[in-house]
């Protein structure tokens, strides 16, 4: 049998000479390997004959640097007489797309799986069944490009039967020293459960991005400082910003409290929409003096709003202060005879 492969091609923006699709079936044992080389970059070609219940089709794109050819898969299909019918989604607060999560922030993962034939006597034992593999990439901290460190953790699991399954409560496993500056991406796929009568086959994957949790620093007021006018020079340090996430500080009257609403400093305020990677941001405390009018104790703090907790802001950092500007005199009256 000879089927046309034609699903791959759309995926490569831009295909060279050395391309290919890659053929691998199991025949009476053995991997039998073709690859079928491709001359465009739109349309389908044919494939080797199929010997086999099943076989998998990897398209792959070449690059040659300092004289070393190095191979990248841009694609995995599998075609099989007996075939599951799977997906898999990714469950995460923030709705934007591709999926991506905080690193302190629970996500889920939904599989669906159908037409898998438990039941039947004639569909062979490794199609009913699929294997579910969690695998991870780190990324490049404060640049936040991947990397080439990747692995697949130790745990898996196997369904045996058509429906959905979710879970909703899944926590980021980086291997990172610090898990809340956690960066990179963990993939759940669903595979062609391997045995000796066929291949390890991909069928189904879903990856999220994990973007680390943000920190700041305010410079040049001190907590618990008195002070004999509104200080000028205070800054505002923020590292990892959550992409899209809106940032500001505001100022209010009393002791640091949670839940207090102040005047929000309009030099303060980004608002990142639209972002797909973290941010980094200096911003100048300017404005406190139209803010603090009289003496008094006094708090900073600076917040984000991101789409987790409700929208609610969330305080990466603050102080607090005293401004004291009046000056007190103590004196008494003398008289010379």
């Amino acid at each position: 049998m000879i089927t046309r492969v034609a699903l791959f091609l759309a995926t490569a923006a831009a295909l060279h000479g050395a391309d290919f699709i890659r053929q691998i079936q199991t025949v009476s044992g053995q991997s039998i390997i073709y690859d079928i080389s491709l001359a465009n970059d739109e349309g389908s070609v044919n494939s080797k004959p199929l010997a086999a219940d099943s076989a998998v089709f990897q398209l792959y794109t070449s690059t040659v640097s300092n004289g070393t050819t190095t191979l990248k898969k841009l694609d995995e299909k599998t075609v099989a007489t007996f075939l599951p019918v799977v997906t898999a989604t990714v469950l995460s607060e923030d709705s934007y797309y591709p999926p991506r999560t905080r690193a302190d922030k629970p996500y889920g993962i939904r599989i669906t799986v159908s037409n898998m034939q438990s039941a039947s006597a004639t569909v062979p034992d490794y199609a009913k069944k699929v294997q579910v593999a969690r695998s991870y990439k780190l990324y490049e901290s404060g640049t936040y490009l991947p990397t080439t460190t990747t692995g697949t953790y130790a745990d898996s699991s196997v369904l045996r039967a058509n429906g959905t399954f979710t879970d909703n409560a899944i926590l980021q496993r980086l291997p990172v020293t610090t898990p809340t500056k956690a960066v990179g991406q963990e993939s759940f796929t669903v595979y062609l459960h391997p045995d000796l009568a066929a291949p390890q086959s991909e069928l189904a994957k879903a990856t999220v991005q994990i973007w680390p949790v943000a920190d700041a620093t305010i410079s040049n007021i001190e907590e618990g400082k008195t002070y004999k006018w509104v200080p000028q020079d205070g800054s505002i340090a923020a590292h990892d910003i959550y992409p899209g996430a809106a940032v500001y500080a505001q100022v209010y009257s009393g002791p640091y409290t949670v839940g207090t609403t102040g005047r929000v400093l309009p030099a303060t305020v980004v608002n990142y929409a639209g972002g797909y990677l973290p941010q980094n941001a200096q911003l100048a405390l300017s404005g406190l003096d139209q803010v603090i009018i009289e003496d008094g104790e006094y708090t900073i703090e600076f917040l984000t709003i991101t789409p987790f907790n409700g929208g609610a802001p969330e305080i990466l950092t603050h102080v607090t202060f005293s401004v004291k500007r009046s000056i007190e005199v103590r004196g008494g009256v003398t008289t010379m005879e």
